[in-house]
């Protein structure tokens, strides 16, 4: 389809119309994200040693997602049951070197260290922030080094939050195994711990989805309720990244997300892409899903059949002897 100057002229009106204003606001040991004045996310860079309480506060970056109605997170952070699970986050339980087996997902054997931004920007309707990462172990050894990319802007509503997750990791103590499970893995997206379990649900691209057997999914969906409001989010796959990716999206306390996995030499690179598409009451249609995804990947999906799975109960955390 051809448009004239004016038509095009047109339809750049109306997009810098619809929009937002977007602002990146520094504060201590973040930085939020704002659209049209309201926070939408942040992103926690703190890493502080000086007590035991801040160091398990402080072991990884993540990204918070707000409510911009309101002003609360929506998403969870340090804390409750899985103090490890804390919004939009990324990591393995079990990455292999020589004999070891290092937990940098609980952070069981070390810390994902900010360093400082390669790039933070806010223009055109978006903003960026690009997070060099070191994730070191117990004795500050430089195991993985990171570069996360966030782009986050506003889709169509309800809609109110899209996260382009775009990160490259490096092997650099050495050969590495980048290995856990689904639930031990990859790169999710947790609620809050105040979240009511009994109305968490999950959506599948598939007609008869088998969770913990299927692989490649090229997104999965996820309702949950905090109080009075529903919320929809939405993480589609990427098909460069690893192909035999497991999903875990079936937890009743609301965390879900992708669990790639691969092998590297001294030296080489992983790169990982996602989006989020966080939403007001529902998930957003499977149309809004698929136009995303096509824009995305840069291919067209095919025609899919949506099933939606109501939660598992998910059984209390074993006490520590």
């Amino acid at each position: 389809m051809r448009f004239t100057p004016i038509a095009s002229l047109l339809l750049a009106a109306a997009f810098a119309e619809a929009a937002p204003a977007v602002a990146l606001k520094p504060v201590d040991g973040a930085v939020e994200v704002q659209f049209d004045g309201k926070t939408v996310a942040a992103y926690l860079t703190a890493n502080d040693v000086s007590t035991p309480t801040r160091a398990n506060e402080t072991y990884k970056p993540y990204l918070r997602v707000v409510d911009p109605t309101n002003g609360q997170a929506i998403t969870k952070g340090p804390g409750g049951t899985y103090t490890h699970h804390r919004g939009i986050f990324f990591g393995w339980m079990r990455v292999g070197l020589e004999q070891q087996r290092l937990d940098l997902w609980s952070m069981g054997s070390g810390r994902q260290v900010h360093t400082g931004f390669k790039e933070q920007s806010a223009k055109d309707g978006s903003a960026k922030l690009v997070s060099l990462i070191n994730w070191n172990d117990k004795k500050g050894q430089l195991i993985i080094s990171e570069e996360r990319t966030m782009v986050l802007s506003q889709p169509e509503a309800p809609g109110f939050l899209r996260v382009d997750f775009l990160t490259t990791v490096k092997a650099e103590a050495g050969d590495l195994q980048l290995e856990a499970d689904p639930e031990h893995g990859g790169v999710h997206y947790r609620a809050p711990q105040e979240v009511d379990a009994s109305k968490t649900e999950y959506f599948f691209p598939v007609a008869k989805p088998l969770p913990h057997k299927d692989v490649d999914y090229p997104w999965v969906g996820m309702n949950y309720t905090l109080g009075e409001k529903s919320y929809g989010v939405v993480e589609i796959d990427h098909p460069a990244n690893p192909r035999g990716t497991k999903w875990s999206a079936y937890r009743d306390y609301a965390r879900f997300g992708a669990y790639p996995h691969a092998t590297l030499k001294k030296g080489e690179t992983l790169s990982l892409k996602y989006r989020f598409l966080v939403s007001q009451g529902a998930v957003v249609s499977t149309d809004v899903i698929q136009s995303e995804q096509a824009t995305f990947t840069g291919a067209k999906p095919e025609a899919v059949t949506v099933t939606k799975l109501k939660a598992e109960v998910t059984a209390p955390p074993k006490a520590k002897k």
